[in-house]
């Protein structure tokens, strides 16, 4: 499916490249030293009005709005998230909360963002300001984070993991959970792209397992909601509770999803610092240019015989690249020494319990050569084809039967609800009583 589509489902948004931190283990390979926040100049709101306008013509259903700190330039900004959330397009936000105010949180909420993802190196306020550079650091988060909940916007905290604070993984879940935050991720660090020698921070293949096992004790222990947000290969994990708890992420990049830079560069994912065009020359063509990121044809030749390998196509390409030099190359925290079981390792989903459905009124759809996209969230969604696209169009608002879909996709009652089951967990439809 992803091989075949017109556009991005989602995309991440760098609107500035300017950030208050200064992070050590910062993947952005553009990153700046300035410290001075400006306002956006006639050639930044031009390109802010240029990257609105492609992700709405382009059928975008939801965007991340990140940086930089994408706080300071908000006012700037704004109208042009208004103008996406007016048009039904998602919008989420990735911001370290320092600059989070009591109006600021309001602002949020009146352009739609109900949730953000923060960052949090450690819960000990020494470490964590180390860690950014930055002095009162961990006290500003507190406090954004506590503003968030504050005001209704979801906080998930991730935690960046390398070797300085691989130790603190269960005390900071723990910290964040005296916040009131029920979402906790721990993510491995990305080594920067223009970065010579990380050494002193990059997790061994035993240490990045040993995080793994620290978010099972966290999920265990103190009842959070756990993640980690990069996508990692199937055969990197060590035993079957880890892979089955956060295997099911797959790499978007180039497939699902891209990045649109500050500079208006179009790249497969924000760790990628490969271009494929500017958002002045169409985002369309850009995707368009991304086909090797999402054709397979750069699956190494280590991965020949697993049954995954459509799947993972070899780990993170970016992590292949720093390594050596190479998109094609295999992902340095694979262990080609074993191939992964491919099994289906999700829970079975009830089936409907009345025949009358409806789709639900928050749907988005998008035709495709294939059929089409429906979106009801960043989380929800799925493909379909033609006959379920044109069911879902002609029968909007009304109720739909089993036996309607069971004719209209030409299948059996069984297998129609089978697929209504699929599309109630995906929260496309909903019962009717």
């Amino acid at each position: 499916m992803f091989r075949e589509l017109s556009a991005p489902v989602t995309l991440q948004w760098e609107v500035t490249p300017w950030c208050n931190m200064s992070c050590l283990h910062c993947y952005n390979h553009w990153r700046r030293d300035s410290e001075k926040r400006k306002r956006a100049g006639p050639e930044t709101i031009k390109l802010y009005q240029k990257t609105t306008s492609e992700i709405l013509s382009n059928g975008v259903f939801a965007v991340t709005v990140t940086g930089g700190e994408p706080l300071g330039i908000l006012d700037d900004l704004s109208p042009f998230l208004k103008q996406l959330t007016e048009a039904g397009v998602e919008l989420l936000l990735n911001s370290n909360l320092t600059l989070l105010t009591q109006k600021t949180a309001r602002k949020l909420k009146e352009l739609g963002i109900r949730s953000v993802l923060t960052s949090l190196p450690a819960g000990d306020p020494t470490l964590n300001d180390e860690i950014t550079q930055k002095k009162g650091a961990h006290a500003r988060t507190t406090r954004g984070i506590r503003i968030a909940l504050e005001n209704g916007i979801r906080p998930m905290v991730n935690m960046v993991v390398s070797k300085m604070n691989l130790p603190q993984i269960f005390a900071t879940a723990d910290y964040t959970k005296s916040l009131g935050v029920r979402s906790f991720a721990a993510t491995r660090v990305s080594v920067p792209i223009n970065c010579p020698d990380f050494s002193p921070y990059a997790l061994s293949l035993t240490e990045f397992r040993f995080m793994l096992n620290e978010l099972m004790k966290v999920k265990e222990q103190l009842g959070m909601k756990v993640d980690s947000l990069e996508f990692y290969s199937p055969c990197s994990f060590d035993n079957e509770q880890t892979r089955v708890l956060l295997s099911s992420r797959t790499c978007t990049a180039g497939k699902t999803n891209c990045t649109i830079g500050f500079d208006g560069q179009v790249r497969p994912c924000s760790r990628a610092p490969q271009t494929y065009g500017s958002i002045h020359d169409g985002l369309a063509n850009a995707w368009k240019a991304m086909k090797p990121w999402r054709s397979g044809e750069w699956i190494p030749k280590e991965c020949g015989n697993c049954k995954q390998k459509n799947k993972c196509m070899g780990g993170c390409k970016v992590d292949a690249y720093r390594a050596t030099g190479c998109l094609f190359e295999l992902d340095p925290y694979c262990d080609p020494s074993w191939f992964p079981i491919k099994r289906n390792v999700g829970k079975a989903q009830p089936l409907p319990k009345t025949d009358n459905l409806s789709f639900t009124s928050k749907l988005r759809v998008r035709r495709e050569d294939f059929g089409g996209i429906f979106f009801s969230s960043s989380s929800h969604w799925t493909p379909v084809n033609h006959r379920l696209l044109e069911l879902a169009l002609n029968k909007k608002g009304d109720i739909v039967t089993i036996e309607e879909m069971a004719t209209a996709l030409g299948v059996s009652a069984e297998d129609a609800r089978r697929t209504a089951s699929f599309l109630l967990s995906k929260s496309i439809l909903r019962e009717r009583r």
